[in-house]
């Protein structure tokens, strides 16, 4: 479950890989110009362990999400930038990092 204060949303978000289960914590501020621009996600557990992300933890969504969220304006709402930002970043950060040793299963 997530919680919400303000424009700031904190929950956690998880995914399998080889039959484990990862978990992690998320955060994102909706922007003033939602749904213009697209909620910038924060993953603070792997902050600073992968190449594709921000300070802060933010998640790198500009190469292949924002093009998308900004073809589909008013339609996209928060769950498209979880599904189709999140969820594709985990699929392809995370065997990396098991591979690498730098986050262990729950």
């Amino acid at each position: 479950m997530g919680s919400i204060t303000c424009c700031r949303w904190t929950g956690t978000c998880w995914t399998f890989h080889d039959g484990l289960r990862y978990e992690f914590g998320l955060t994102f501020d909706i922007p003033a110009t939602y749904p213009v621009t697209h909620p910038e996600i924060c993953v603070p557990d792997l902050d600073g362990k992968t190449a594709k992300m921000y300070r802060g933890g933010k998640i790198c969504l500009t190469g292949h999400f924002a093009p998308l969220w900004q073809r589909n304006v008013p339609r996209f709402g928060i769950a498209h930038a979880l599904a189709l930002g999140l969820a594709p970043w985990l699929a392809a950060e995370v065997p990396d990092l098991i591979e690498r040793g730098m986050i262990t299963p729950v």
